[in-house]
């Protein structure tokens, strides 16, 4: 391990010289430095693991001397060495990344203390890029998925805090967007805009990271995050934040509230982004919400409102709904039995989840498709996640429901849109935009297109018609 002297008072390079080679055999001095400028170039030549260095020199001072080397040798430890009178100076060099500062003069044990607690944390970083491989990545994933999974057990949660040794907390954030996944996409952006270390895995249409942080509350660190990742092109995305715990083993409770979360955001339809705390943690969840995520195999969101409604002490009751929702569906519910523990509750919901869809295949998948869309027009749909609601592939799906209908996906999707709109519009109790949300379109301009190319007409000249028509009617009325 290289280090190199930074003084501009020789007795001070020599003191120090002697306790490095008194009492750390393994550090070998490479150089000493006089001023900043030999300072920065030594570095270069050397590339020393640590540099101590004294704050006041001529020329370029020890500020300035770290801000360069740093920024050409970002894995070399500074210790700054300064008097009582500059310690402002050794202040800012803390916020560049310098790990120990030494007040002149300081004792020989000081001094020890010091350097001893920046070789320790070099080795650190070096055992734990010795530890990071492609391998190593691999098996993080797969620490994440057991965490998803309440499969984590004592190793891997083991090898998670040695390759983090200054871990603080945890924390989930789930993201979600529309259409295909970039799950590589967004891990770039991740390396370029986070200042925490994570690991990421695709978990159903989600993006699911966890991160690492050296902080008791990472919050603002989370958010900062998730407005940079929305402002980088993922700004149709939903990024839902978990609470930060601890202990590993209780992370997949951050999944949970960071799952919830986003749900929360789907629900308001506003903002982008949010902390669990900022979702109305305390609300009680509807058990409807929870059953119908099972009925439509959703059994990831599922998953995250189980985890509120265990904490709620409220499995009893959604059990019993559960289970009448499922005999008026006419499946059989017989073999049921109350889970008692959150894994087994896991495995009810995924066992139920493939169980509907495997009574679903038996029944007619247009006429799903067509009563789904109804009921879910206003929501984004694509033919892509209709098919995979009736258990068919997109292909056969697009074939089967043309045949059947004659008309395709989008077609019907847009009719019954449009009916809805007209539906609306003769109440006289909306504004146009307002009627453009609540028949599904995001873009009052588009939904004004597509009104007119159906009916010949714009929704403004439609109500004008209307009115026009009422109006004729009175006048006409003896």
């Amino acid at each position: 391990m290289k280090a190199i002297i930074v003084d501009d008072e020789s007795i001070e390079r020599k003191a120090l010289r002697k306790i490095i080679e008194s009492r750390f055999p393994e550090l070998e001095i490479a150089a000493e430095a006089a001023n900043g400028k030999m300072a920065v170039e030594l570095a270069e030549k050397h590339q020393p693991e640590l540099m101590t260095v004294d704050i006041k020199m001529p020329g370029m001072n020890g500020i300035e001397a770290i801000r360069k080397i740093h920024k050409k040798l970002p894995q070399t430890q500074f210790i700054m060495v300064t008097a009582y009178e500059s310690f402002d100076y050794a202040k800012e060099a803390m916020k560049l990344g310098v790990r120990e500062y030494l007040l002149k003069p300081s004792t020989q044990d000081e001094t020890t203390a010091a350097i001893h607690r920046v070789c320790r944390s070099i080795s650190e970083e070096k055992e734990r890029e010795l530890l990071f491989s492609e391998s190593t990545s691999v098996v993080l994933e797969n620490i994440l998925l057991k965490i998803l999974q309440h499969e984590l057990q004592d190793e891997p949660s083991q090898m998670l805090q040695r390759l983090y040794p200054r871990m603080v907390n945890a924390y989930i954030t789930v993201m979600e967007g529309e259409g295909d996944l970039p799950a590589d996409h967004i891990k770039g952006r991740l390396n370029e805009l986070s200042s925490s270390p994570f690991i990421a895995v695709p978990h159903g249409n989600q993006l699911v990271v966890l991160f690492i942080s050296e902080k008791h509350d990472p919050s603002d660190d989370a958010l900062l995050l998730a407005k940079r990742l929305l402002s980088a092109s993922f700004e149709k995305w939903r990024i839902g934040i978990g609470a930060p715990y601890p202990q590993v083993n209780k992370v997949r409770r951050s999944y949970e509230e960071a799952l919830y979360t986003v749900m929360h955001l789907k629900r308001q339809d506003s903002l982008r982004y949010a902390l669990f705390s900022d979702a109305d943690p305390a609300r009680e969840i509807p058990f409807g919400d929870i059953i119908s995520a099972i009925f439509h195999n959703q059994p990831f969101e599922a998953s995250a409102m189980l985890g509120m409604i265990i904490n709620q002490e409220r499995t009893a009751d959604l059990y019993i709904e559960l289970k009448e929702q499922l005999i008026h569906e006419s499946i059989d519910t017989a073999h049921l039995q109350f889970p008692q523990t959150t894994q087994a509750w896991e495995e009810l919901i995924h066992g139920l989840c493939q169980m509907i869809q495997d009574v679903r295949r038996a029944k007619d998948p247009v006429a799903l498709a067509r009563k789904y869309i109804d009921e879910h027009s206003h929501e984004p749909l694509s033919l892509e996640q209709i098919a995979e609601m009736v258990g068919l592939s997109p292909t056969y799906f697009t074939k089967l429901f043309k045949e059947e209908t004659n008309v395709t996906f989008i077609e019907f999707l847009t009719d019954v849109r449009l009916n809805k709109a007209v539906t609306l519009l003769n109440k006289n109790q909306y504004s146009l935009k307002e009627i453009c949300f609540m028949v599904g379109y995001k873009d009052p301009n588009y939904f004004s297109r597509v009104f007119k190319k159906q009916f010949l007409l714009s929704p403004k000249q439609y109500i004008r018609e209307k009115a026009l028509s009422q109006y004729r009617k009175g006048w006409a009325a003896p």
